[in-house]
């Protein structure tokens, strides 16, 4: 009959169908009907006759061109894709059959600057019945496509931290192929966890890096007492402090328990390029004597303003050596270490060793007088050999007198140590400090008590470095 019927529902399709002249069968589309973008495909219905039509091979339809831009099209014409109309075999009516449903990008929507945004995957939603259904229940899982769109963080919850897992070797990979810093810090802990003097000798070094790290001014220091002592650097040194007290030197004291509550004055001999009796007595007391304020020695201005190891003698524990900072830590119940012999002590020769030099004007003695302390003599056997003295570098340019030469530098033998502290010296009753002739007696026993305690330390030695 001639025919034709219009498919889809899209007016510009009808329009198109309704614009083109009527085609009897076997006949081609017009260029017009091929020219109209998205226009209904119409076949014409055959003959009503018995025989079943012939089949007819599809022709290729021209290439649409391209399609002029216009405004927005509505969600409902969107939705729905222009069907296609096929004649089933038999009969000479047409059916339509709905286009395969393909996912085309959505329009992405224009996004607020704030907040920030996050990336979801929204699917494109399919013709349905209901608007509650997903695509995936109403369209095959083939035809679907995902489309990235982004959603305001409104109030999603804040994302958890990410943790590195930590680096470790692989079994596959040679040892010197691992890390530089995984090898160093595996190092490191066996050294640690190494039974006996290993772990010590280890735990002393990172110490006496600590050390010299306060001794430039680059750590410590933030919590400081009023003579500058840091309790903190103590701590960190405490492992350098006791390798070398109990494994390097060995040290063994006698007579501490006639150091008397209340402060004392306890003298000693200077000894070794480098003043460590100092630290050594301290850390003598402190063991042996627990119960008493902590001591504190006194250093002269040489040492106490020498370049690194004035500032760590300082923090932890020296003092500047003067008649106020000493009537001061009398006062507080300290026991104060005095070393009468001064600079000229460490500054003696090696083969002048254990000979003592010059106490002084008697300051000790004046100010024992002045506060009524006792005076206790000390003898320290050891120092001479742990850094001996060989010769002396011109040290201005340091803002020291001079640079001392030892064996090995600034590491010490391991000489064996002993410190005998004698009983309080007697003070004649009423003296003053103004009376010389008292204050010169008093100077002259305590040097001469000093140096018979060492020559009595010296005959029991078996040994410079066995004891």
């Amino acid at each position: 009959m001639g025919s034709r019927r219009v498919l889809g529902n899209d007016p510009f399709q009808r329009g198109a169908a309704q614009r083109t002249p009527a085609a009897t069968s076997g006949t081609a589309a017009t260029p017009e009907e091929a020219a109209v973008p998205g226009a209904a495909s119409v076949v014409p219905e055959g003959p009503r006759t018995g025989s079943p039509p012939a089949e007819r091979s599809p022709e290729p339809r021209p290439a649409s061109p391209p399609k002029p831009a216009r405004g927005p099209t509505p969600a409902s014409e969107a939705a729905q894709p222009p069907a296609r109309k096929t004649t089933a075999k038999g009969s000479g009516r047409a059916h339509i059959q709905p286009p395969a449903t393909t996912a085309a990008p959505s329009p992405t929507p224009a996004t607020p600057p704030e907040p920030p945004l996050a990336a979801s995957v929204i699917a494109p939603a399919a013709p349905g019945p209901s608007p509650l259904l997903s695509a995936a229940d109403t369209a095959p899982s083939s035809t679907l496509a995902s489309t990235l769109q982004w959603t305001p963080l409104s109030d999603a919850p804040p994302e958890a931290p990410v943790t590195r897992p930590a680096r470790r070797v692989e079994p596959g990979i040679a040892p010197s192929e691992a890390p530089a810093a995984s090898v160093s810090g595996t190092l490191v802990e066996v050294l640690r966890e190494a039974p006996g003097l290993l772990a010590e000798a280890w735990s002393a070094l990172e110490a006496a890096a600590r050390a010299i790290r306060a001794g430039l001014g680059t750590s410590g220091g933030e919590r400081l007492d009023v003579y500058g002592r840091d309790a903190r650097l103590s701590e960190a040194v405490a492992p350098l402090v006791d390798f070398l007290y109990s494994r390097w030197f060995r040290v063994e004291v006698e007579g501490a328990a006639h150091v008397p509550a209340g402060g004392a004055l306890l003298v000693a001999n200077h000894a070794g390029a480098l003043p460590l009796d100092g630290p050594m007595l301290h850390e003598a007391l402190r063991r042996e004597r627990p119960e008493l304020p902590e001591a504190r020695w006194l250093a002269e201005d040489q040492v106490f303003y020498a370049p690194l190891l004035g500032t760590l003698f300082n923090r932890l524990g020296a003092v500047r050596a003067s008649p106020d900072s000493a009537t001061r830590l009398l006062g507080e119940g300290r026991p104060v270490l005095i070393f009468p012999e001064g600079i000229q002590g460490i500054g003696k020769p090696f083969r002048d060793r254990y000979r003592l030099q010059r106490f002084g004007r008697g300051g000790f003695v004046k100010l024992a007088l002045r506060t009524a302390r006792p005076i206790l003599p000390v003898a320290i056997m050891g120092a001479e050999e742990t850094l001996p003295l060989l010769g002396k570098l011109p040290g201005g340019l340091l803002g020291v007198p001079y640079v001392p030469v030892t064996p090995l530098g600034p590491l010490p033998l391991p000489a064996k140590w002993r410190i005998r502290i004698g009983e309080p010296i007697a003070v004649p009753p009423g003296a003053k400090e103004t009376d010389l002739s008292v204050v010169e007696a008093m100077v002259e026993a305590t040097r001469n008590t000093i140096e018979h305690m060492l020559r009595e330390l010296l005959g029991a030695r078996g040994g410079v470095f066995l004891g």
